[in-house]
């Protein structure tokens, strides 16, 4: 493998340009092209960082030579993006979910089996040190036997109204945290009761709030609680909690005011200085970790952190999610 890492970036959105700025300032990595289907986007960022650009993922995977690609795509796209780069030879970093669906989500492996190519999912809370340190205390046997999990993330309405109802909030936001309650269980999920709340955002078929309640086969309950109905004029940022308790012990993740508060004429905002902050000229925190490790354990054919096979079980619970809202009952999960 070449000494920097050849990547392309398919899809320019929010998540995605924070992807390719990460990228073209990472010292292990090239980026080569990126892709949007807006030719303005994909123009603005191609002379941005002085790399070759595309509306068509395919023209992009076809005529470049790359080693890998973000796909930073909504969800609805992974599986055609994934294969198509697969059967190129490229490796895979896909922002989360995976796929909308668990049988998607097999196929887009498959594809990276068969083509000898490697895979990682995005799950950002991986490469944060607040989430990873319950994780550790949970693996290192200092919490014991898990009782109980509950995780809280909540939005102002904004982010609900600006995605349109084009994506669940189980997508957006949730998986984060129910991937990261199946990684702190580390015991399969069985079952799922879920309930939706839409009155605000009723008028585009998209809910306020949902909470489900997850059980798990060695005998632990988790609960997660989700909401993007949160006033306009709420403090803007990260927004999140996550207790788990055991047998021997508790851990606690409690993220809002993170230690900086701007308050303006207008508003209050509660700065993120963790995710992907920008300071001194660049962009750090989670994300810049999680993509250096995806360029280093490329290189040098080292694990990645995150576990596919969670991140498959995290988009299992939210179909029976689903099919709980729907019916009424709890659902088995198989």
């Amino acid at each position: 493998m070449p000494e920097k890492l050849r990547v392309g970036v398919i899809g320019l959105g929010l998540i995605g340009s924070l992807h390719a700025r990460i990228l073209a300032e990472a010292p292990h990595a090239q980026l080569v092209a990126v892709t949007d289907i807006s030719s303005k986007t994909a123009k603005e960022f191609g002379d941005r960082y002085s790399c070759n650009y595309y509306t068509d993922f395919k023209k992009m995977c076809d005529e470049e030579a790359l080693d890998a690609v973000c796909i930073c795509t909504p969800d609805e796209f992974h599986m055609e993006n994934a294969i198509h780069a697969a059967q190129k030879g490229f490796h895979l970093l896909i922002e989360k979910p995976l796929a909308r669906t668990e049988a998607e989500a097999r196929m887009i492996v498959q594809a990276a089996d068969s083509a000898g190519v490697r895979l990682m999912v995005a799950q950002l809370l991986h490469f944060d040190p607040r989430y990873v340190k319950v994780k550790e205390a949970i693996h290192e046997g200092r919490i014991g036997d898990i009782i109980h999990m509950f995780f809280k993330r909540t939005n102002p309405r904004t982010n609900g109204r600006r995605l349109g109802g084009k994506v669940s909030i189980f997508h957006f936001i949730g998986v984060h945290d129910i991937d990261m309650m199946c990684c702190y269980a580390q015991s399969k999920p069985t079952r799922a009761y879920c309930r939706r709340v839409s009155k605000i955002n009723a008028d585009i078929g998209c809910e306020d709030t949902i909470m489900a309640i997850v059980d798990f086969e060695s005998g632990a309950v988790g609960t997660v609680e989700l909401c993007w109905a949160l006033p306009e004029n709420s403090a803007l940022g990260i927004n999140t909690y996550a207790e788990v308790v055991g047998v021997d012990g508790a851990g606690y993740v409690n993220i809002m005011d993170q230690g900086v508060s701007l308050i303006t004429k207008d508003q209050v905002i509660y700065a993120d200085i963790l995710n992907w902050p920008e300071y001194n000229g660049r962009i750090l925190g989670d994300l810049k970790e999680e993509l250096h490790h995806f360029i280093s354990a490329t290189q040098n054919n080292q694990p990645y952190l995150v576990d596919t096979e969670n991140a498959i079980t995290a988009v299992k619970v939210i179909e029976a999610c689903f099919q709980s809202i729907e019916t009424g009952l709890p659902v088995a999960i198989l």
